[in-house]
């Protein structure tokens, strides 16, 4: 049976998992490193394939590519997202004129934040 404090901390959870997933969704388009550093674990991996060979950086490596990114119209959008305990995952993706990034996360917990510790990207070019 579900209790009025289950459905508090279910939501409080759900808050702060969003609080992350935004700091990601709406920091990102904006190039705002500060937000996106925010969202990971310090010892993040971001991975990808490059002309199918997988490429990975560490989170200083991925922020250093972002601030070089140019800026562009770009619409964020959460997909889906769960969690169990103290791990979680998410589906993103941010779209572009020309292509989208369709993004998975793991997500951990630590200290009463969530954080993305991993992120798996795919570059989808549109027609």
């Amino acid at each position: 049976m579900e209790t009025l404090a289950n459905k508090i901390g279910i939501e409080e959870e759900k808050q702060l998992i969003l609080l992350t997933l935004n700091n990601y969704l709406q920091g990102r388009p904006v190039l705002d490193i500060e937000r996106l550093r925010a969202a990971f674990h310090p010892e993040a991996y971001i991975r990808t394939i490059i002309e199918g060979k997988l490429v990975q950086w560490t989170l200083p490596q991925y922020l250093d590519l972002v601030a070089q990114a140019t800026l562009q119209e770009c619409q964020p959008e959460l997909l889906s997202y769960t969690w169990d305990g103290d791990t979680g995952s998410a589906h993103v993706q941010l779209s572009f004129a020309t292509f989208r990034f369709i993004d998975r996360f793991n997500l951990i917990k630590l200290d009463g934040k969530w954080l993305i510790m991993d992120k798996v990207s795919y570059r989808q070019e549109l027609s």
